[in-house]
């Protein structure tokens, strides 16, 4: 089966994962994927360098920035009809970005069947974390472009709920959280110790590991004070967080004027290929916070590594995880609960054994990207005798 995949993403953290695994996924299932999109995807993902597109969108004024995105369909479009002419796929696959129509445009003028997935409901997300200038043009065309798609895929049940409340309400939506690669994320993987070797001190004694974008709902400013709360009452753990993002520097500075250089590391942006070696040198992986509605890949990767988990109090965390069974869930942000879930499991290496084989076993079973992408297939199948019947 021939499946047209188009995207907006500049490579950024982490939607490169994603697309490149689901791209690698339907491909190793036997089908032919042609990928469209504004720039080659890299072997990058949650911890890549900041793409062009960033640095443009921190400097230019939002306004502006929001009618280039608008602008940008003109050139998509183009494309996207180009490809679907050439390539005649059976579907169109869309990773789903703000103020985007481009791609039901081009699907539906040329009568092939588009398959959304949308990550995150940006008209809401945006306005709320960031503030868009277009608010009300952004949520119009966002509700017409998952009208129109013919089939819609999503990250969280509270998502597809929101969806289906805010803008498809009775529109059939598919849940499909994200994965890992077993292949490339194992239990048994010893740490390199070439890439240990480049972080800026040694690491050892029980390590509490982080992993992703250092930003604002990543609770990140809140390890100021989980550090200090753990190491009084155990000086043997280390903390390793990997990857950048606004609050690191803030963290940084705070551990040198703080004292805690000697138990903390920055290891700062590592290509996804060696994020598996970097997890295995932990004991303990944490998050802090997250927001409502995405799904945090970090806990499947965490899992997948055989690794014992600390993780917020928020719906789509509360999807995956049994607290005690295969990790352990806090309030979101409480510095003091996950200090003490840290220091408990530092002290207790059977827990930790328990819930990352618990962890692993339901990755495993539950949340790999070839399932996911047969659940794509799925749906396409699920469009397709609708079509037939005429529906």
């Amino acid at each position: 089966m021939r499946i047209l995949y188009l995207h907006r993403t500049q490579g950024e953290e982490p939607e490169s994962i994603h697309i490149r695994e689901i791209i690698e996924a339907l491909t190793a299932l036997g089908h032919e994927v042609k990928v469209v999109g504004p720039a080659k995807l890299q072997n990058s993902g949650a911890i890549s360098h900041a793409s062009k597109l960033a640095r443009i969108k921190r400097a230019m004024p939002r306004f502006i920035f929001e009618l280039m995105q608008i602008a940008y369909n003109a050139v998509a479009y183009r494309e996207v009809a180009l490809a679907i002419k050439q390539f005649r796929p059976a579907f169109v696959y869309e990773r789903y970005a703000l103020f985007g129509f481009s791609g039901v445009w081009a699907a539906r003028r040329a009568g092939v069947p588009l398959v959304l997935e949308v990550n995150t409901p940006y008209a809401y997300a945006w306005a709320r974390y960031y503030g868009l200038k277009l608010k009300s043009l952004a949520r119009f065309i966002e509700q017409a472009v998952l009208r129109k798609a013919d089939g819609i895929i999503t990250v969280t049940e509270v998502q597809k709920r929101f969806l289906q409340e805010t803008y498809v309400p009775g529109k059939r939506v598919v849940v499909c959280q994200n994965a890992i690669d077993p292949e490339k994320f194992y239990s048994e993987l010893p740490p390199d110790q070439k890439i240990v070797e480049q972080l800026d001190k040694p690491i050892g004694g029980i390590v509490v590991g982080f992993v992703g974008t250092m930003n604002r709902w990543q609770g990140i400013p809140g390890f100021k004070q989980v550090i200090p709360l753990v190491l009084q009452q155990n000086d043997s753990v280390r903390f390793l967080f990997v990857g950048d993002g606004e609050y690191r520097k803030e963290l940084e500075d705070y551990v040198v004027d703080s004292g805690f250089a000697h138990a903390v590391v920055f290891a700062g942006r590592r290509a996804h290929s060696q994020i598996p070696s970097l997890v295995s040198a932990m004991d303990v992986t944490v998050l802090l916070n997250s927001n409502d509605y995405g799904s945090p890949m970090k806990i499947f990767e965490y899992w997948a590594m055989g690794k014992a988990v600390i993780a917020p109090k928020v719906a789509p965390v509360e999807e995956v995880m049994q607290h005690g069974i295969n990790g352990i869930v806090i309030e979101r942000g409480d510095c003091q609960a996950l200090a003490q879930a840290i220091i408990e499991l530092a002290q207790d290496p059977q827990t930790r054994v328990r819930l990352g084989s618990v962890g692993r076993d339901y990755v495993l079973s539950q949340h790999t990207w070839k399932k996911n992408a047969e659940a794509i297939l799925h749906e396409v199948e699920h469009i397709s005798m609708n079509a037939k019947k005429g529906k």
